[in-house]
């Protein structure tokens, strides 16, 4: 496609995608789509994953309200390969915990401990982040985007898993730390809006369409 993908949040709306080819549901099955489509975020549409105009009568709102700095990541050095983590907007997905648990252990503090388990093993994981929240440094090199092409994935009753390098029309201080992958907020109830922060395990939304 000639134009790039990009992604209109609107207040108090629906995600607005413009030029996306590729739009697949947790079982990686591709949903048919348009050039221009409107995505539900307020998570109360009957139309999953496309917007009806629920969030109207919902009264959904799109206001941001936590006040933690994207920018704010914590570094666990090991001694070939750095991991550097967000928790501002991690979507709590548990590629990590279910991938690697002898480096990301949530029962142990530090959770991460980079030396239990080879670099390349270390690196196979924070790949699978949708978030972007995990991210590496090899040999004074920090690494944090990945060759894709753009996609968006709706996670099984969990968020919109952004892929490939997708604008979207946020202020420069609440741009995601790693533009080639990010997660966005579908069911209405993250404190971190536009994107994700695992609201959706506390609130159990449940969509049996995706």
């Amino acid at each position: 496609m000639s134009e790039n993908v990009k992604i209109d949040v609107l207040d108090d709306g629906p995600l607005i995608v413009d030029n996306l080819e590729t739009l697949t549901n947790s079982q990686g099955e591709n949903v048919e789509i348009d050039e221009k489509i409107a995505l539900c975020r307020c998570g109360h549409s009957q139309n999953k994953p496309f917007c009806d105009g629920s969030h109207k009568s919902a009264g959904f709102s799109g206001k941001r309200e936590t006040n933690a700095s994207f920018n704010k990541e914590r570094a666990y050095e090991g001694k070939e390969i750095t991991v550097h983590d967000n928790r501002t907007i991690c979507c709590h997905a548990g590629e990590c915990v279910s991938g690697l648990n002898s480096v990301f252990d949530i029962n142990t503090n530090p959770w991460i401990n980079p030396d239990n388990a080879s670099a390349d093993e270390v690196i196979a994981v924070v790949k699978k982040c949708p978030s972007g929240a995990l991210s590496y440094t090899v040999d004074e090199v920090h690494t944090r985007n990945f060759d894709a092409v753009p996609a968006i994935n709706i996670a099984k009753d969990g968020p919109y898993n952004i892929s490939g390098n997708i604008s979207i029309n946020v202020e420069d201080d609440i741009q995601p730390p790693s533009k080639e992958h990010y997660s966005l907020c579908r069911c209405g109830a993250s404190k971190n809006k536009p994107y994700c922060d695992g609201s959706h395990n506390d609130i159990k939304f449940k969509d049996e369409d995706n």
